[in-house]
């Protein structure tokens, strides 16, 4: 399975970089409406940015090359530049739910091409035990044992072959034709049904215009938006098919209608830039849920508890606006609200007085984040153990101080908090505690006593956030900023790492500065989020940076192997 992965791979990168001009007819005609999940990627976009003699002529494409084994005596990357592949063009592969194949998995590629005659003496050169067969206008072939492939003039079709497993035998222990036994003979399986990959071809090449997804009008707009990639994962194919199992039937609960996911669907386009990678993602809504998900994105993060937050070394933070009246909408349409009001009613309260005591903004900071070797006296501990030390804040805001009184009450019954000073500890171990602080705004958690007042008498709101994290984090219903750089910065590897990957982590450690994601805003029936990797390379296509990347790692792995063969 590794040398077809590996081989796999290979033929992608190359593919990639390839460099050819025809046009080819719409190849999204042949995914099925019902598929579970689509990748798409537009090598067009991407041949824009590198080329394809860059790559082939890269040490790394070179190593990559030497680890894929030949195929009866053949280099499976002889001519792969010549073999009819159009490059200028989107290539796709789509998953469905299908129990006949591996892993329960039916994977299918669709390969644009310009020349079907290169790609058959492609073929015929490098698996000439390959038996090619044609029928009505399509060739096929199976490419050893894992791979069935299928041609027309314009598209090639790969299909990952079917498990032919035996089956074993079903018996219905409540038959009386078969009574328990102390020591029963194990039945023999049941030899599985020859599978005709032919006919699954057949079926791959012939999907009817009704049944395509070209007909779905959400799936040809994140085509026709010339992302790079682009990603498409079906969730009412997905949550229809886990509903009608019959394991989830048994496992009993509460029946929710498919309405609730009728045409869902989450979108996502990604886009190698100058110095960093980008993402804009869609979830689209059933009708039955828009209601729900459009209050949900109503609001934003309180710009204020935003600000109060310590933002001194800053390593991350998340902010967001989680709606109450979404929350409880939600819990009714689902059935569950009647619930948990029961089993709520048992501590003198209920799903209102709990929703009303927040106004559901909370935010969450980590700062000041190091960790280092642990010391006996000024040595580092003998067993390699490490410390990790930092300040963590969470911070809610209070609608109604009488009702969040109430709640707080209850916890200090239950007798999870301790009164500290003005506020309360709550122990997590024998050396740690979070302490909790509350004004008529909000409610700090902090492992740092001082913090966690800091924030409620607004100390930090001086310190501004850093220019990127404040970019990403306010003007949002949700924020995620996280700060790799410096986390990374702050690791002291020490005995943790061998001194021979040492190279490696430096290399690593150079690659990116931070990571944003940030979104929730409802719009034409859906929840949109954008999100951003940024490299510290910012002069530099970021494609190009990780294959840069990618060599230098490359070149580390090898003298790493060099020094271990020396020993």
């Amino acid at each position: 399975m590794l040398r077809h992965l590996r081989a796999a791979t290979v033929i992608c990168v190359s593919v990639i970089f390839l460099s050819a001009c025809n046009n080819v007819p719409d190849h999204r005609k042949y995914i099925p409406k019902d598929a579970s999940l689509v990748a798409g990627i537009n090598l067009k976009s991407l041949g824009k940015t590198i080329a394809w003699n860059m790559v082939t002529g890269s040490k790394l494409f070179k190593e990559m090359q030497k680890k894929v084994p030949e195929n009866n005596g053949s280099n499976l990357m002889s001519g792969i530049d010549k073999a009819g592949i159009d490059a200028l063009n989107t290539f796709y592969v789509y998953l469905k739910s299908d129990n006949r194949f591996n892993n329960g998995i039916k994977v299918t590629g669709l390969v644009p091409l310009n020349d079907a005659g290169q790609w058959e003496t492609y073929v015929k050169n490098n698996f000439p035990k390959a038996a090619i067969t044609d029928h009505k206008g399509i060739k096929s072939a199976a490419l050893g044992t894992d791979m069935y492939v299928g041609w027309n003039k314009n598209l090639l079709i790969i299909i990952n072959v079917i498990e032919n497993k035996p089956q074993e035998p079903l018996i219905d222990p409540a038959d009386e034709n078969y009574p328990p036994q102390e020591n029963p003979t194990p039945a023999p399986p049941v030899a599985a049904a020859p599978i005709d990959m032919a006919a699954e071809m057949d079926i791959a090449f012939h999907v009817a215009d009704d049944n395509t997804i070209n007909n779905n009008k959400n799936f040809t707009k994140l085509e026709n938006s010339g992302h790079d990639i682009t990603l498409w994962i079906n969730y009412e194919q997905i949550m229809s098919q886990y509903m009608s199992d019959p394991a989830t039937a048994a496992m009993g609960g509460v029946s929710l209608s498919p309405a609730f996911w009728k045409e869902t669907a989450f979108a996502c386009g990604f886009d190698f830039k100058k110095g960093k990678i980008t993402g804009d993602m869609t979830y689209y809504s059933s009708d039955e849920m828009a209601g729900i998900y459009k209050e949900f994105g109503a609001n934003n993060a309180d710009k204020d508890m935003i600000a109060r937050m310590p933002s001194q070394n800053l390593d991350m933070m998340l902010a967001m606006h989680l709606s109450t009246k979404g929350i409880k909408a939600m819990m009714d349409k689902t059935g569950l609200l009647g619930l948990a009001n029961s089993g709520l009613s048992t501590q003198g309260t209920d799903v209102d007085n709990i929703l009303d005591a927040f106004t559901g903004d909370m935010a969450f900071t980590m700062n000041d984040l190091i960790v280092k070797n642990a010391t006996g006296g000024n040595q580092p501990a003998r067993d390699g153990s490490r410390n990790t030390d930092g300040s963590i804040s969470y911070v809610i805001k209070i609608n109604n101080k009488a009702k969040f009184s109430r709640l707080m009450d209850i916890a200090k019954a239950s007798g999870m908090m301790m009164p500290v000073n003005q506020g309360y500890a709550v122990p997590v171990s024998e050396h740690d505690s979070f302490f909790i602080a509350m004004n008529d705004n909000y409610l700090a958690v902090s492992n740092r006593y001082a913090t966690a007042g800091g924030i409620l008498a607004g100390e930090y709101k001086a310190a501004k956030l850093p220019a990127e994290a404040a970019k990403q984090l306010e003007g949002h219903p949700f924020a995620l900023y996280f700060d790799i750089q410096r986390v990374l910065q702050n690791i002291n590897p020490g005995s943790y790492i061998p001194r021979e990957d040492s190279v490696i982590y430096s290399e690593s450690k150079k690659l990116l500065t931070d990571f944003s994601i940030n979104g929730g805003n409802f719009k034409d029936n859906a929840m949109q989020s954008h999100l951003e990797l940024n490299f510290s390379n910012k002069e530099e296509s970021s494609i190009i940076t990780l294959l840069d990347f990618g060599m230098k790692i490359n070149d580390a792995i090898e003298k790493n192997n060099s020094s271990r063969q020396g020993y």
